[in-house]
């Protein structure tokens, strides 16, 4: 049986990728960052690559069944100046959206077109709320102009899915086959009920429906922690436990941070023997008041990488404990495609900028069972 295939665009040095080649097939590959390409050319090494995104034209592309691409996030982030979509980086959305229209139209008469068949956009959480909701919408509009006929997301957090870190993006599945959207509703993110647009059913409907995606928000504007329209899903306790509707979908997890405990150690106030507990604290902004007991905060790209202690002793997380974080293969971004081994700062940036793969790998699983 034949695979599905897949383009990534924004690819970074492969988080995404490496989910989805779990069930489908690579075609090509776009990414800008010189340091980030060379780790894709060592891993990918047949696929063919592209730079700069606005030079790629989509009708020259290899038509693919599914289209990834986690745009830039930092004008839609919280920790942000909060640019919007507008923004420099940010914009590159439109950019995508222009790459997928001219692939639909070269495609279109095809005998199995058009193409893609399916989108998948990553990105912070804070795109629900820029902008107080609009920016989302202009998100869910523009999919919607260029075909989609059904778009379902969530939040997902990476702890839930077998990693140690707490890591909360949005995963948005726009699905333009208009087949695969009749059979497909509440299938590929089986978080929770009535977390999708169909615009199938009315674009004017479709309008209503998103009007209430600034309002989808726990106490104090913090996105709640799956949620598509106006409901969401409940997630169980603990690492790898992802629930909803009573199914358990995360699985168990295992720590892959190995953390050093302390020494047994007298406390002062009970003169019994204490052995310290591991925390992850984030200093990234030099504060610590985030703190997770065996569990890494989110990984982040400017700044330097979070530290783990226990009660008496504080150091930096290496570059391979951060890979694991995200749930990548030791040492993946460790040497470049001519055998050079590459800066820790790059592989910070990379860890910090890339998608978590379990994560990836559990929608293209779901979305290979729909194609």
């Amino acid at each position: 049986m034949t695979r599905p295939t897949y383009g990534s665009l924004f690819s970074g040095v492969g988080g995404m990728d490496l989910g989805f080649d779990a069930y489908m097939d690579c075609v090509f590959q776009v990414e800008w960052d010189k340091h980030a390409s060379s780790i894709l050319r060592r891993h990918w090494p047949h696929v063919p690559k592209w730079s700069d995104v606005r030079d790629v034209d989509g009708a020259t592309l290899p038509p693919c069944d599914v289209l990834t691409f986690g745009s830039p996030c930092q004008d839609l982030s919280a920790a942000g100046k909060r640019a919007g979509i507008d923004g420099d980086r940010s914009s590159m959305f439109f950019e995508a959206i222009r790459i997928m229209k001219e692939m639909r139209d070269a495609t279109k008469s095809g005998p199995t077109g058009p193409f893609p068949r399916v989108a998948v956009w990553e990105n912070v959480p804070g795109a629900l709320t820029s902008n107080r909701g609009h920016d989302f919408r202009v998100v869910l509009d523009s999919l919607g102009d260029i075909g989609s006929q059904l778009t379902e997301w969530a939040v997902l957090d990476a702890q839930h899915f077998g990693v140690p870190q707490r890591r909360r993006r949005i995963f948005l599945v726009a699905i333009f086959d208009p087949a695969v959207a009749k059979r497909s509703a509440g299938e590929v993110l089986p978080v929770c009920e009535g977390r999708a647009r169909d615009f199938a059913s009315g674009r004017k409907k479709g309008k209503d429906a998103t009007g209430a995606v600034a309002q989808g928000f726990g106490s104090g504007g913090e996105p709640i922690e799956a949620f598509t329209g106006t409901s969401h899903a409940q997630y169980g306790e603990g690492v790898g436990t992802l629930r909803a509707n009573g199914g358990d979908l995360g699985g168990g997890s295992e720590t892959l941070l190995t953390f050093t405990k302390s020494k047994p150690a007298q406390t002062v106030d009970d003169n019994e023997p204490h052995i310290s507990q591991p925390y992850s604290f984030d200093t990234q902004f030099g504060s610590n008041a985030n703190v997770f007991t065996d569990l890494s905060p989110t990984l982040k790209a400017t700044q330097a990488a979070p530290s783990v202690t226990t009660t008496y002793a504080v150091r930096r997380l290496t570059p391979l404990e951060c890979e694991r974080l995200m749930g990548w293969p030791d040492d993946h971004t460790r040497w470049t495609d001519d055998g050079r081994e590459q800066a820790d700062s790059h592989r910070y940036k990379q860890c910090g900028n890339g998608v978590a793969t379990p994560v990836a790998r559990w929608i293209a699983g779901h979305i290979k069972d729909i194609l």
